[in-house]
């Protein structure tokens, strides 16, 4: 009887210490999970709360975006339309853009239309072609340098009309910028740059207006013979861009 009894008073003791081993795994466990998830919690914080601070020189529409490809892991994809090689400013950008936001929230894409005019970009449906590459948002450059030594200003502002219905019909993000400085005999850059402006906003676009960076003397960002841009005034391009959408 003695023995049954010591028995059962140390299958009693075993079982308990199991039922306080379970519990105490249990516990540890469920202080894990809530350590996992306070972590992520704060780290989402931590991830918009810095958003907030790059997205500062935007404008809504595109903040809101940017939150919803982090909140929503897709990433966004932004088409440069412009004048400017891929390996210019565009690039400078698209490394920056990953260096700020990460590798998974903008898919930078170039379409370098070259030395072509408004009239070129409407007979090629330039719309179409930055169509194909599925944009989100479009930061489109009105080619004023390439106008102005063939076509007249209304010329130019006629076709930047035309262009700006197409590409608002693809129902993405637009925004419009102005070209790079020129020299002209007939009309001003900051004549080119206002007018540019007044159709864009006409159509209810949102004008990225650079003009301000450029010096007045301008000759170590333009090449003198070719008139397109050198090295220097790509940088100082691509540091107004990257500036406006980091927050810098």
């Amino acid at each position: 009887m003695k023995a049954m009894v010591g028995v059962n008073v140390a299958a009693a003791v075993l079982c308990g210490a199991v039922v306080y081993a379970g519990m105490q795994h249990w516990q540890e466990k469920t202080e894990a999970q809530a350590s996992e998830v306070k972590t992520a919690v704060v780290h989402k914080e931590k991830q918009f709360s810095d958003v907030s601070a790059y997205t500062k020189n935007l404008p809504d529409f595109i903040t809101k975006q940017i939150e919803s490809s982090i909140a929503n892991k897709k990433p966004l994809t932004l088409v440069i339309a412009t004048s400017a090689k891929e390996a210019g400013w565009p690039q400078q950008l698209k490394k920056e853009l990953a260096a700020t936001y990460g590798s998974d929230v903008f898919t930078v894409k170039t379409l370098s239309y070259g030395s072509q005019t408004t009239d070129e970009l409407l007979s090629s449906h330039i719309a179409d072609q930055i169509d194909q590459l599925q944009p989100n948002i479009i930061l489109f450059e009105a080619p004023l340098k390439n106008d102005y030594q063939q076509l007249t200003l209304d010329e130019t502002l006629e076709n930047t009309d035309k262009l700006i219905h197409q590409l608002k019909d693809l129902k993405k993000t637009l925004m419009i910028q102005p070209s790079q400085p020129y020299i002209s005999q007939t009309e001003s850059y900051e004549e080119g740059i206002e007018a540019i402006r007044g159709v864009s906003e006409a159509n209810w676009v949102y004008y990225m207006n650079h003009s301000l960076i450029w010096p007045l003397h301008l000759g170590e960002y333009i090449n003198k013979d070719s008139g397109n841009l050198t090295k220097k005034g790509n940088e100082v391009w691509g540091e107004y861009v990257v500036n406006w959408f980091t927050g810098k």
